[in-house]
């Protein structure tokens, strides 16, 4: 080693240190806006559930706080859940990543045993937990977002290779999908392909590999749907709704019609006739309806601001791990968790895309999907620490 190696050295050595107190510290919550956001969401979602469901909760159990309060008690969790996963250092999931794949199938398997799944709605999709009913699907699609950046991550290196960065993953996104389609349940089925090719593409995945196989994946969803009498009873109803409207027309018929009378303003907070037993399913998949028929469509344009403002802070979040891509896959993947479902409940209420029985984030009834959706911004916040504690500090 020089001298001259050896003197700047020394004087590192000799260099006096920063302070503790002017050290830079991340704050609790290493991104504000997005917490915001969350709460801003949770909070006009328990508004707006009251609002919807109150009438129905009132005839149905002699409670009309039934559903707000259910709601509530999952949204606390969620917040305490937020607390606790953004405080957590992130190499445990990448860990335990690979064992996810088991337990998705596990979880996916429980509501199909009969005298444990509940079915509703002529779907299997909820177990009994404890006096609630819980959904596990909505759990697994967290999870395999999980185990999916585990796979792109070990596999960072032998992506570009058809068989590593599309065969295995569609393998892989296969099994899940059938379980989810024995349910049956083709929204979520639909909604995990379409993440994982966004997850895929930002790992590092060829574009035309992952060109020509969701032209491959684009089939065998069609070919799925025109095998299935109650699929393309959905699909010609989504087309012509007029030509059942006492069947299977009439829900999106009833959801236009809330729509189209809010009008720019709306008629009010609480003064919407479609959800008096009008409108089905109006505090769950299509509680945007009752949204645009009492604040207008500045109401449902403020909403989808809102989710505008996660898509930006999410993907923010992301690009600041570009160079993981294990955490990088991560936070596209809980990001469009919530964002994706949102854009599709959209679509589905407003008449461009076919009923998928999907959920609106932090807005519909549900407190499995109101949990899951939390824990996916617990972590996004804890990707955001974990950046800031390497320098990223706005």
């Amino acid at each position: 080693m020089s001298t001259k190696q050896l003197s700047i050295l020394d004087a590192i050595a000799d260099a006096p240190s920063v302070p503790r107190e002017h050290r830079y510290r991340p704050p609790f919550f290493s991104d504000i806006p997005l917490v915001v956001v969350t709460v801003l969401l949770m909070g006009f979602g328990l508004l707006m559930l009251y609002s919807t469901s109150g009438i129905l909760a009132q005839e149905k159990f002699g409670d009309a706080l039934y559903y707000l309060r259910r709601q509530t008690v999952a949204a606390v969790l969620g917040l305490v859940g937020i607390v606790v996963l953004s405080r957590f250092k992130l190499d445990w999931l990448r860990r335990v990543s690979p064992l996810l794949l088991l337990v998705c199938l596990g979880m996916l398997l429980f509501p199909l045993i009969p005298g444990v799944g509940v079915k509703a709605g002529g779907a299997s999709r909820w177990v009994n937990l404890l006096g609630f009913r819980f959904q596990p699907g909505e759990l697994v699609k967290l999870l395999f977002i999980i185990f999916m950046a585990g796979y792109f991550g070990r596999r960072e290196a032998k992506l570009h290779q058809f068989s590593q960065g599309v065969v295995k993953p569609l393998f892989l996104v296969g099994l899940v999908g059938v379980l989810y389609l024995l349910q049956p349940d083709f929204g979520s089925t639909s909604l995990v392909l379409s993440v994982t090719f966004a997850m895929a593409l930002c790992a590092g995945v060829r574009l035309q590999h992952i060109a020509l196989s969701g032209v491959v994946c684009a089939i065998a969803l069609v070919a799925l749907v025109l095998t299935s009498p109650y699929r393309v009873r959905r699909l010609l109803s989504f087309l012509e709704p007029n030509a059942d409207a006492s069947g299977q027309g009439y829900q999106l018929i009833q959801s236009l019609i809330a729509v189209g009378t809010g009008q720019v303003s709306g008629v009010g907070l609480g003064a919407s006739q479609q959800k008096l037993f009008f409108l089905p399913a109006a505090h769950t998949d299509f509680i945007f309806a009752v949204i645009a028929e009492e604040l207008g469509f500045l109401g449902g344009l403020g909403l989808l601001i809102l989710f505008g403002i996660f898509l930006w802070r999410g993907l923010r979040i992301a690009l600041r791990h570009s160079e993981d891509t294990f955490a990088f896959s991560l936070g596209i993947g809980m990001t469009l968790l919530i964002v994706a479902p949102a854009l599709l409940n959209l679509g589905v209420v407003l008449g461009l895309l076919p009923t998928k029985g999907l959920a609106l984030p932090f807005i519909s009834y549900g407190g499995t999907s109101t949990l899951v959706s939390m824990i996916a911004v617990g972590i996004l916040l804890a990707l955001a620490r974990e950046s800031a504690e390497h320098g990223y500090r706005r």
